[in-house]
């Protein structure tokens, strides 16, 4: 009997699958469609979710297909629409397919004294590549190092928006909590609606773990505690650690990580104007 991916990719079209991640009720799988290489991005639609993991599926496609279209390499680029499996109506799965990057995930790369220019480099690609969803009223929510990829010719790459969320759609709730621990935002455990600040803070993060091999709040121990610390508690200034840094880009980390959020930077666009960066074509 074949499995729910499997009947994914036959529906896809591609062959020769070799696991990349096993994610439960999602998997993701390297495989060959005609001369390409490919993502394979399968979803099993288990009850009593089913509408609510079909909706979600929907969206990442949707999303990722017009974001990705004029996104260039900055984020990662749709390569078919959403297939189903069974009953379109009520699927036992669906699935995608992605392009397949070149390079490391973030979190496959050694963090902790980079030098300014580097970190610098990552803050302007993950900039640059948040400006696409936030011109569309989308926020990613999941700024992680797993879902930030370096091409082996050096540009940043955004993987992955799954828990992105639409400002202009109803929430979907009943799954997942939004974000990656020791990646989230504040107001990501109060409760709070997304907004644009939430991404900026989640940059602030990557970029002060790269540049000192910290997290700014530290999301060990219990789950309760850490979100209190993540509400109440300010990250030490990052040249605390580095105290080598300029003070400008030492104070834009700072700033993206103010567990105020009017303090903030509004967006993508005014982080790009405070960085001296033209919004990307």
């Amino acid at each position: 009997m074949s499995t729910f991916y499997e009947e994914v990719a036959a529906a896809l079209g591609v062959t020769d699958l070799h696991p990349l991640r096993d994610g439960g009720q999602k998997r993701v799988f390297v495989a060959r469609r005609g001369t390409e290489d490919v993502v394979v991005k399968a979803v099993e639609v288990l009850p009593p979710h089913q509408a609510l993991v079909l909706e979600r599926a929907k969206r990442e496609v949707t999303l990722l297909g017009k974001v990705s279209a004029t996104a260039g390499r900055r984020i990662v680029a749709l390569r078919s629409g959403l297939v189903t499996v069974g009953d379109p109506a009520r699927p036992s799965a669906v699935g995608w397919l992605e392009e397949l990057l070149d390079g490391h995930d973030l979190r496959e790369l050694p963090v902790g004294a980079w030098t300014q220019q580097d970190a610098r480099d990552l803050v302007v690609g993950l900039v640059q590549a948040l400006h696409h969803l936030h011109e569309n009223e989308v926020v990613h929510r999941d700024l992680s190092p797993g879902n930030v990829r370096r091409r082996a010719d050096g540009t940043w790459t955004l993987l992955d928006p799954g828990l992105a969320r639409h400002l202009t759609e109803l929430s979907l709730t009943g799954l997942y909590q939004p974000g990656t621990p020791g990646y989230r935002s504040p107001e990501q455990v109060t409760g709070g609606n997304p907004e644009p600040y939430s991404d900026i803070y989640g940059v602030g993060i990557l970029g002060y773990s790269v540049l000192t091999g910290q997290l700014p709040v530290d999301p060990r121990g219990n789950e309760e505690d850490y979100f209190r610390r993540l509400r109440e508690q300010q990250p030490a200034p990052v040249k605390n650690l580095r105290p080598d840094l300029d003070d400008d880009f030492a104070g834009i980390i700072d700033r993206c990580l103010d567990r105020q959020p009017a303090r903030r930077y509004l967006d993508a666009a005014e982080l790009l104007e405070e960085l001296g960066v033209g919004i990307p074509s």
